[in-house]
């Protein structure tokens, strides 16, 4: 339920020894859960430029503590629909915490109306939880690029690193390991964060590289830690850390060549799996999406993938027989591996001795 709180806060302009009070009449719906979205009749705003921008029309903002001081303005995208504006900000809305809608008055174009709405705390049967860390393996290159956290509901988000650690063998902690977004890179359920490495750490001859060297040496060990007293939009907190040994092996400082995969071809009139099995561990949040298979007649196979050996092989499985005939395994040329080497070049250019390859694709063939 949606506590709706029409708190309107007086802008005043002086003319003279006047005061005019800002007022307003249109319509705002607040969302209705935390998925929801921000609305604005504009049917009764005749006196606004066409050029306002969407987000001078209506924005929404975080009010913070006491004072009643706002964040910067939410992120998201805008609609119009019929008579509304529609606002729908990139991850959902969080319980505890007071929202302020801001709308251009009708009336007076350089004056502002802001009213407030907040989520009531609930139980849910979920609880707050991390439920793994990708990469899955425990030995990694040593120009690792980025690490996957999924959890089990969608987290708060703008502080992610406060609660993530990087530690080595000694205790210390790397404050400098993992790059700082202004927005973090949230999946859209806000259930999975992506981690970058600071990349200026990998590319060797970097002035960040020279100067704090890699965040993992080859031969050492570290954890990752995520801390127990982050919270989820629910203001339920993950309680316990959780943690990932890491240990680190030689870089990844060749590109990624289909020639030194190897693959099991299924039999024919079977529903058998076709596996593609890697020289290395690839970026798993990528490989569904970026390979595929197709007959001779370029007609999509259709099935689903099943990613194992952590991360290490991938799996084809088809709806329908394979049948009689010539198939092609379709790679897109910027599947990654989890250092950020691609089938075109390498994230490291100063130790590339490749030639780029400028192919949007590469292939494998097989017959049945």
């Amino acid at each position: 339920m949606v506590s709706f709180h029409y708190n309107l806060i007086v802008i005043v302009l002086m003319i003279g020894n006047s005061a005019i009070l800002a007022q307003t009449d249109l319509t705002i719906i607040p969302p209705l859960d935390l998925d929801g979205t921000v609305k604005l009749d504009l049917s009764t705003f005749t006196n606004h430029s066409k050029e306002t921008s969407d987000n001078d029309l209506l924005a929404v903002f975080v009010k913070n503590g006491m004072e009643g001081h706002l964040s910067e303005a939410i992120q998201g995208q805008y609609n119009k629909e019929g008579d509304y504006l529609i606002f729908k900000p990139y991850f959902p809305f969080a319980r505890d915490m007071t929202y302020m809608i801001r709308t251009k008055n009708e009336t007076l174009d350089s004056t502002y109306s802001y009213r407030s709405f907040q989520f009531e705390k609930k139980n849910i049967i979920e609880q707050a939880e991390v439920i793994s860390i990708y990469p899955l393996a425990d030995q990694l290159p040593e120009n690792l690029l980025r690490f996957y956290i999924y959890f089990k509901t969608p987290m708060k988000k703008g502080q992610g690193l406060k609660y993530i650690q990087l530690i080595d063998e000694a205790g210390n902690v790397d404050r400098h390991a993992f790059m700082e977004f202004k927005q973090e890179l949230w999946s859209a359920d806000g259930k999975r964060l992506t981690v970058l490495f600071d990349p200026g750490r990998i590319k060797r001859g970097v002035s960040t590289n020279l100067l704090r060297g890699p965040a993992l040496l080859e031969g050492k060990k570290y954890e990752l830690i995520i801390t127990g007293d982050w919270e989820d939009v629910y203001g339920q907190s993950l309680s316990i850390n959780t943690s990932k040994k890491i240990q680190v092996v030689g870089a990844y400082d060749q590109q990624i060549e289909v020639n030194n995969w190897r693959i099991n071809k299924p039999r024919r009139n079977s529903h058998d799996a076709i596996t593609l099995h890697f020289d290395r561990i690839i970026d798993h949040a990528l490989l569904q999406s970026m390979i595929k298979v197709v007959n001779e007649g370029a007609k999509p196979i259709y099935g689903h993938w099943e990613i194992e050996e952590e991360e290490r092989s991938i799996k084809f499985i088809p709806k329908t027989e394979w049948e009689k005939g010539n198939y092609t395994i379709i790679i897109d040329s910027r599947l990654e591996d989890i250092a950020g080497n691609n089938l075109q070049n390498l994230l490291d250019h100063h130790k590339t001795t490749n030639k780029t390859n400028t192919q949007p694709h590469q292939y494998i063939n097989f017959k049945m």
